[in-house]
């Protein structure tokens, strides 16, 4: 055809819908039939804009997310189709709007993919006598792989699946916190009626190439209860009983500056300070159940809002969703996905029977699946750690503490999980599964030196050709083993760590 049809057809669009007089014209070779809907859609024809009256234009435009100023959805009139076969000529280029999207196929509260069924199982179980469980952050986990916990008189550093154990004297320490991405190790201490920060390079050298600083801080008479670094390592964030936040900037050879921020904001001790994933907000909880949300910039807060609870309030970010915090409130329970900068309520679980309380909460930044231990009123049921993939989906339920759980870690690599309780033992974790015979045999076989390479054993050490040395000093201990696949679900209680 050369020349424009003068004619318009009987259908358009890609699905080819009929047009109302094209049924019309249809309807007469249905002699005595009797019609199939109980709507004739003659009837609705002579209504006009019936598809205005029902909003169905409105509600399309929201979920297909159509801009009102340039997209317009289908109009079944015919004058509509009319304009558009005259303005066939004048094409408009489609336009693109690219918006970050997240497939949620299982219909998951938050962004989370949760493994499909439970593999996880015990490693190991250590006694930890004595140790300061009265105080809030008392034992981390370093990006090395380390573990440090504080008990009566020493801090203790240990490497899980290794016979090195380091003791520090430690009498007055009441929290630490390791560095995010090094080894350097803050430390609170209450002295003299004083509080102190003290800031170690490098705890696992030996005493001799070992350096740091101390510094007394503000207010006086109030020890530090929490302790954390911001994500670039330049600054400690020191949570103290009184209720103030301090910021105190450390500078790369761990020497502390002189300078320090105070907000005082809390009425309570201060009992837990995060980051969220990508260091612009942080959330700070007191023992009276207050929670501030602040903005982080630079060594500066802005507070956001807060959350009251009755009791405790337990908090965690999202390990890659820098928006959303989950908050818990302690009794009765009540979790709570929350978005910060439109400060609503995503989601929510409430407990409605009064039997047992929430202890404590973290997030695993590989899966995302929120752990949420469990403790119960009734003595003879012992305390549950739970894995949500969502508020309505339970992905795995473990158990072996005899008491409260009140402390959660994970590895650096995010495979292990550490639990532990006022029982004064730590459990770990193979959360994903894996066997953990052949990591060990691999780092063994990393190392050892070859076979062929010659040794001299010379003043308590050993020596390779590379010039690598081992310090005998270090005190072995047989504290970490294995867990065998028959005794995964036993408990392994090994010698007292002194």
């Amino acid at each position: 055809m050369q020349q424009p049809a003068n004619f318009l057809p009987n259908s358009y669009g890609d699905r080819f819908i009929p047009r109302r007089y094209a049924l019309s014209r249809s309807s007469r070779f249905k002699a005595e039939s009797i019609p199939e809907q109980k709507t004739d859609p003659m009837v609705m024809k002579e209504m006009p804009g019936y598809w205005r009256t029902h909003r169905y234009s409105s509600v399309l435009k929201s979920q297909l997310g159509l801009v009102s100023t340039h997209d317009k959805i289908l109009s079944f009139r015919d004058s509509t189709s009319r304009q558009v076969c005259k303005r066939l000529a004048n094409k408009r280029p489609l336009e693109c709007i690219v918006r970050s999207t997240y497939s949620n196929q299982q219909k998951l509260d938050w962004s989370c993919h949760p493994r499909t069924k439970p593999i996880g199982f015990i490693e190991a179980v250590h006694d930890l006598p004595n140790i300061k469980t009265y105080y809030h952050k008392i034992i981390d986990w370093s990006v090395t792989g380390q573990i440090a916990a504080i008990f009566s008189k020493k801090l203790v550093i240990w490497t899980p699946n290794t016979d090195e154990i380091i003791g520090l004297g430690a009498q007055y320490a009441t929290s630490i916190a390791f560095e995010p991405a090094g080894p350097r190790l803050a430390m609170g201490i209450f002295m003299m009626n004083r509080p102190w920060l003290n800031i170690l390079d490098d705890p696992a050298r030996p005493q001799s190439e070992r350096h740091g600083s101390l510094k007394m801080l503000d207010p006086l008479e109030h020890p530090i209860s929490c302790l954390t670094w911001d994500g670039s390592g330049l600054y400690v964030l020191c949570g103290f009983g009184n209720g103030q936040i301090s910021i105190v900037r450390i500078r790369p050879a761990a020497n502390i500056n002189q300078c320090e921020s105070k907000y005082c904001v809390h009425k309570g001790s201060i009992i837990a300070i995060k980051f969220s994933c990508g260091c612009r907000y942080m959330a700070t909880a007191d023992d009276l159940g207050q929670l501030y949300l602040w903005h982080w910039s630079g060594g500066n807060l802005t507070p956001i809002t807060n959350w009251d609870s009755s009791m405790c309030a337990f908090f965690d970010w999202h390990p890659w969703r820098e928006d959303e915090i989950v908050i818990a409130d302690s009794e009765p329970i009540l979790i709570a996905l929350y978005h910060v900068p439109s400060r609503q309520v995503l989601s929510y679980y409430q407990r409605r029977e009064s039997d047992c309380i929430l202890t404590t909460l973290s997030f695993n930044k590989l899966s995302g699946e929120l752990v949420v231990c469990y403790s119960f009123t009734d003595l003879s049921k012992p305390p549950e750690i739970l894995v949500l993939a969502s508020m309505d989906r339970v992905v795995d339920v473990m158990r072996n503490h005899d008491d409260c759980i009140v402390h959660l870690l994970w590895s650096p690599d995010g495979k292990q999980l550490a639990s532990v309780g006022y029982d004064e033992t730590l459990t770990i974790w193979n959360f994903f599964g894996t066997s953990p015979t052949n990591e060990c045999k691999k780092r063994k076989l990393q190392c050892e030196p070859p076979a062929s390479s010659g040794s001299s054993r010379t003043d308590g050490r050993a020596c390779g050709n590379a010039g690598s040395f081992w310090d005998t000093s270090r005190i072995p201990c047989n504290r970490n083993k294995e867990a065998t696949y028959r005794d995964l679900a036993s408990s392994f209680l090994f010698k007292a760590m002194r």
